[in-house]
């Protein structure tokens, strides 16, 4: 079976992907956006992107990409340690330029700002693309780092300057596939609520009301704009989407937000899974 991941090779995605599927054919592929879309289009079977960091907070482009798909769910959710380490050059002189993935960078923000003040940080596509960048042994990269695993600096032939720059750092990967969850008592379920009306006051307070009244917690609910003017409402609740009393309330929400069922859906799942508790796992 192929796996899709978000690529490249030698990345953290690429360590989890392989874990949870160490027999098959690992494919990454690049943006996110690609690998949700081979599942969705049928290429892959499987994918599996990044979905939230508890130093970052949700990964953006996962949540707004699911949102265009009609088959393809998050059907679990797996978290591993990230270990950021840097890395440089043999022999290297004063670190001035240090390179990684954007998101890298800011997690190890206050590593970078105790320690290296006055170096400039590059952002590129990867960790790994920042390792190929460096390993290059060119003699302008003796001034230059990079943020990335141990394993894949050493790999690389570079010297770990300082590990565990970020400590404490976790990233929740989401498995996507076409298939629906059972119940197992102890779920998520990630949804979008599109209101129809821009600006109509209350519209956040009902959707709260009426998931209070079913006694779902939620974990997280934060806006994003919708690009024509409108916003989406990403909500996380503990719940399966089958559970009696979390239909009633996307139900209740869907009739309250567009009571003559315009052609316009309000509440989409982007999933149901098992619940890891991810954060409790540190």
């Amino acid at each position: 079976m192929k796996i899709a991941y978000l690529g490249p090779e030698k990345t953290f995605t690429e360590q989890i992907t392989r874990k949870i599927f160490p027999e098959d054919e690992l494919i990454p592929l690049q943006p996110i956006r690609n690998v949700i879309m081979a599942v969705e289009d049928r290429k892959l079977t499987y994918g599996v992107v990044p979905l939230e960091n508890l130093y970052n907070g949700y990964v953006i482009n996962t949540l707004d990409t699911l949102t265009k798909c009609k088959d393809t769910k998050i059907t679990r959710e797996v978290s591993m340690k990230i270990t950021h380490c840097l890395g440089a050059l043999k022999n290297h002189d004063k670190i001035e330029r240090i390179y990684s993935k954007s998101d890298a960078l800011e997690q190890c923000d206050e590593y970078l700002f105790k320690n290296f003040p006055d170096a400039k940080t590059i952002s590129v596509s990867s960790t790994a693309e920042a390792i190929t960048y460096l390993s290059k042994n060119d003699v302008y990269n003796f001034t230059a780092a990079a943020i990335a695993s141990k394993e894949a600096l050493l790999k690389s032939g570079l010297e770990i300057i300082a590990g565990d720059i970020c400590p404490n750092n976790i990233t929740r990967f989401a498995i996507l596939e076409r298939n629906r969850t059972i119940q197992t008592g102890d779920d998520k379920t990630i949804i979008t609520i599109h209101p129809i009306e821009r600006d109509k006051p209350g519209v956040l307070a009902d959707c709260l009301n009426i998931l209070r009244s079913q006694h779902i917690n939620l974990e997280c609910i934060f806006s994003r704009p919708d690009r024509i003017g409108n916003y989406y409402f990403y909500a996380e609740l503990n719940g399966h989407k089958d559970e009696e009393r979390v239909k009633r309330a996307l139900t209740s929400i869907e009739y309250s937000l567009n009571p003559k069922s315009e052609n316009h859906r309000v509440v989409n799942v982007l999933g149901s899974f098992p619940n890891s508790h991810w954060k409790e796992n540190k």
